[in-house]
Formats: structure tokens, C-alpha cells, sequence
């Protein structure tokens, strides 16, 4: 992985965490999107993957890191990375569907409410906790809940992160 890939993909996380309850700056779920959109574009799949995992284990990280408060450390850190691993699906697919180096906003849209649906459903049930849709509470686009639910939310949001990408 360039290095000068990988800085981007720590921002990404860093970015998306504060998005959530307890900081609840929403307005950087956008630009975090936007940011992994612009690292994985023309990256290749395997590569977007592991710029994937970086931001999902950044991103997840800090935003479960209170679970660690009731279950311990080890299971925080295998939560985190079970939860990276989607992340790294994320990657894969942004990289493949931006290969050629073009921002594809909506393919970045679809990737990211694919993923959480994946990640909704499995293992076990899912673990649908921390959505990007979950960041917006406070968010204009929290009204989109009422027509589309969660996927709808994620989906504008992650729109327009990959249209700021773009831009």
C-alpha cells in the first residue's frame, strides 16, 4: 500500500468517529466518506481492501471503544476488527468499481448500504450498531428515515461524500 494512500485512510476513521453520539459533529460523516472515496479511487480491490480495513479499524475502534468498559479489552479489539473486516469489504468493492481512478459517487453510495446490510446480517443476526444513517440524528437528513429508514439515510449521506470526492 503507497504511503501516501494510507494517511487518508487513517483520516477517513478519524474522521467518521467524532460523526457519532458523544461528539456529534454529523456533518464530518460526509467528508469521512469522502476521504475513503478519494483513497480507494484507482487504488485496485486489494489494495482499496486493506485502505478499508485501516479505516474500519480507526473508525471502529474508538467508536466501540466503550464497550471495553463492560466486556474487557480482548473483546473490544475482536469486535473492532470483526467490524473492520466490513470495512475491508467496503475498500474492496469502492477499489474495484473506481479502478480506473474516477470518483464514482453512486457506486460509493451503494457500496457503503451494502455493506452495512452485510454487516446487519451477519454473523449471528448482525451487529447493525454505528450505521452511518446512526450519525445524523441531529442532520438534516435525518427526515429520510421517515421514507427509506436507516439504508436511505446511509445512502444520502454516503451520495454525498462521494459527490464532495468528486468535486
Amino acid at each position: 500500500m503507497p504511503v501516501r494512500r494510507l494517511p487518508f485512510a487513517l483520516l477517513a476513521g478519524a474522521l467518521l468517529w467524532p460523526a457519532f453520539p458523544g461528539h456529534d459533529l454529523w456533518w464530518l460523516a460526509p467528508i469521512g466518506v469522502a476521504v475513503l472515496a478519494v483513497a480507494t479511487a484507482g487504488a485496485g480491490p486489494w489494495r482499496a481492501a486493506a485502505l478499508g480495513l485501516v479505516t474500519g479499524l480507526v473508525f471502529f475502534g474508538a467508536t466501540l471503544q466503550w464497550s471495553g468498559s463492560y466486556l474487557g479489552y480482548l473483546p473490544w479489539f475482536g469486535l473492532s476488527a470483526l467490524e473492520a473486516l466490513y470495512a475491508a469489504g467496503l475498500g474492496l468493492l469502492t477499489g474495484w468499481l473506481q479502478r480506473d481512478g474516477r470518483i464514482r459517487p453512486l457506486a460509493v453510495a451503494l457500496a457503503w448500504v451494502a455493506q452495512e446490510a452485510a454487516r446487519s446480517r451477519t454473523p449471528y443476526g448482525g451487529f447493525p450498531w454505528v450505521r452511518l444513517a446512526f450519525s445524523q440524528a441531529d442532520a438534516p437528513t435525518a427526515r429520510l428515515a421517515a421514507i427509506g429508514g436507516a439504508p436511505l439515510v446511509t445512502f444520502a449521506v454516503a451520495l454525498a461524500g462521494g459527490l464532495l470526492a468528486a468535486a
